[in-house]
């Protein structure tokens, strides 16, 4: 008996660790088929989550069965449970006359829509060099700054993006380092295409700006 409880005190750590995951896919418009860029997946049970990039993708670590509630501006929101690795997700469209937050412009973004994420993707998740290069390949270039919302997204905000052909975004579930590796690498892109003149114009909160 003393060995039966010593083998199932020596395997709960790996039915706990059994359950944990990785869980990803695509937020679409049910609508029309597009993805959500900017849309956030947040884990109920702590507050913890992530946004989904421009082909409206996510990667987010989570336990088998949690609870998601995925929200993006002009969307219903949804909860969903977590019951497989992979899971895309439909938002129903709210009629507004109005559409807050930044500009999407996927029309004028050429890409192939994946519905899913490779192998490759899961294991670079947290490469900024990786994530660049998939991005500018698209003529994607983003920009990560610490307060934007979709309320404080203002006029100059938006033309700084059609100038500098650039995106503001948030950190999301990226760490701060990434978001400063990430954006040396768009300032890199900017300088060389721009010059000067683009850092009169960034916005301020612009992380890593400082050290450029």
């Amino acid at each position: 008996m003393k060995k039966i409880i010593y083998t199932i005190y020596l395997l709960l750590p790996v039915v706990l660790m059994a359950q944990e995951m990785i869980v990803h896919g695509v937020i679409f418009n049910k609508k029309n088929r597009e993805p959500l860029y900017d849309a956030t997946v947040i884990i109920v049970k702590n507050n913890t989550g992530t946004h989904t990039d421009f082909e409206g993708k996510y990667v987010l670590n989570v336990t088998l069965n949690d609870t998601l509630v995925v929200r993006c501006a002009g969307m219903k929101t949804q909860k969903v449970e977590v019951n497989q690795p992979e899971m895309n997700i439909e938002l129903d469209e709210i009629i507004l006359k109005e559409e807050f937050g930044p500009p999407r412009d996927l029309k004028q973004i050429k890409r192939e829509i994946l519905s899913t994420i490779n192998l490759k993707d899961i294991q670079n998740a947290n490469n900024p060099k990786y994530h660049f290069k998939r991005n500018a390949q698209k003529n994607v270039f983003v920009i990560f700054v610490s307060d934007l919302t979709s309320y404080e997204f203002n006029k100059n905000d938006t033309e700084f993006q059609q100038n500098y052909n650039v995106k503001y975004s948030l950190v999301g579930n990226y760490n701060l380092d990434f978001a400063s590796k990430y954006n040396q690498l768009t300032f890199k892109y900017l300088k060389k295409k721009y010059k000067k003149s683009w850092l009169t114009e960034v916005r301020k909160d612009t992380i890593g700006l400082l050290k450029e």
